[in-house]
């Protein structure tokens, strides 16, 4: 009989729910050598931290992977390979420390704060346009424009261009699919970036993004790719991403109703609800290394040039870090969970998505009572990597003021 594998979460019995396949691998051995991925592959929550924080492991991938395509597909996904290739997730000192300056001094607490009352005033209009239809789809409905319009916010995407970033999926995902059908918004976007980034020249910019990645430009030479590509990942990261985190957390509540029950008890509940949502069900399953040393894990050696692939939704379920980690429990202390990364590639958007999360779901429960799933079993996008719902139709009464 042919061992499990990671591959086998696209199988119809793990797609729904991969995390019973993750405790058996787990099981198993919580480190194994995947010979269909060509990877190590780390399901222990202190494994993935440790190796994620020892610097060994580099995320600078994205140009061996599009080397290794065959000439059609390289000439053909070359402006993906550029965008990503410049972004600062997959690069590693002392260029990431650099690129990681462009942005890191806007999102302070006190810039996540100037922006809690506009995905507040978002998240109230978008409700108020399907209460009394008493349906909505989570994600066409809720969640999807609620990032979108704070992505264009905060990116500086003007009304009329907003267009570009519906029903965004993600060009990392594009990417490792090797589609290219992302190619046209993305030089679309990089043509709203090219207005932008003159207005910056002139001094006449009056964007978030701007505003925030002045002071940075004024002190370093930060290349046009170069911020045009971290521009693209604060719409990748905050967009797709965050879509399908409030997507999922609103699945798990319906799915657990004492726990809705709880967070209308106790509101105040709905930040540290947050982590723990993201800790259950994360949108994002993995995040694939290069070795650039030899590793010694107790009864393993990892080469250098290997690839390592942590599971962060396994790590996220260890029960050697968490009590009953497949129970889905509001008031648990889960911020170390592994959902926003680790070590120097930690998400520098972390705040804002809790901050997104916190409040979709404050604000659905506030408003909507008697919370059913339109569908018993959703689909999911087919993907052993990113955990994407398609669309969650749920029903609900509207709540009394």
């Amino acid at each position: 009989m042919t061992q499990e594998r990671l591959i086998d979460a696209l199988r119809p019995e793990w797609l729904q729910d991969p995390y019973g396949l993750y405790r058996r691998l787990r099981e198993r051995s919580p480190i194994y050598w995947d010979d269909w991925m060509r990877s190590w592959v780390v399901l222990g929550h202190a494994d993935i931290t440790r190796l994620g924080k020892s610097g060994s492991l580099s995320g600078a991938r994205i140009a061996d992977f599009h080397e290794r395509l065959p000439k059609g597909a390289r000439a053909e996904m070359a402006p993906l390979a550029k965008v990503l290739s410049d972004m600062m997730l997959f690069t590693e000192p002392p260029r990431h420390t650099r690129l990681r300056r462009l942005v890191r001094p806007g999102l302070t607490p006190r810039f996540i704060r100037s922006m809690r009352p506009m995905i507040e005033r978002l998240a109230e209009s978008l409700l108020d346009a399907v209460i009394e239809r008493g349906r909505l789809d989570v994600i066409e409905d809720f969640s999807e424009p609620l990032t979108r319009g704070m992505i264009a916010e905060l990116a500086g995407v003007p009304p009329e261009s907003a267009h570009l970033l519906e029903n965004w999926q993600g060009l990392m995902h594009e990417f490792f699919t090797q589609s290219s059908k992302e190619v046209g918004r993305i030089q679309h976007l990089h043509d709203v970036f090219g207005k932008r980034a003159a207005e910056r020249a002139a001094g006449m910019a009056t964007d978030r993004f701007s505003e925030m990645i002045a002071p940075q430009v004024a002190e370093d030479e930060f290349s046009d790719d170069e911020i045009f590509a971290n521009f693209i990942l604060l719409i990748d990261a905050g967009q797709a991403t965050t879509t399908h985190l409030i997507a999922n957390a609103v699945l798990a509540l319906i799915r657990h109703p004492d726990q809705i029950e709880l967070l209308r008890r106790d509101p105040a509940l709905a930040a540290n609800a947050a982590h723990e949502l993201m800790r259950y069900d994360s949108a994002v399953q993995f995040t694939t290394r290069i070795a650039e040393e030899d590793i010694d894990v107790p009864g393993h050696a990892i080469k250098r040039g290997q690839s390592v692939t942590l599971v962060l939704g396994s790590g996220n379920r260890d029960p050697l870090c968490y009590q009953d980690p497949d129970r889905l429990d509001v008031t648990r202390k889960a911020t170390d969970h592994l959902s926003f990364g680790h070590g120097i590639h930690y998400c520098l958007g972390a705040s804002l998505a809790l901050a997104e999360i916190e409040i979709a779901i404050a604000t659905l429960l506030r408003r909507c009572d008697d919370l059913r799933l339109g569908h018993q079993t959703p689909e999911w996008l087919e993907s052993i990597n990113f955990r994407f719902l398609k669309s969650l139709p749920i029903t609900f009464t509207p709540r009394q003021a």
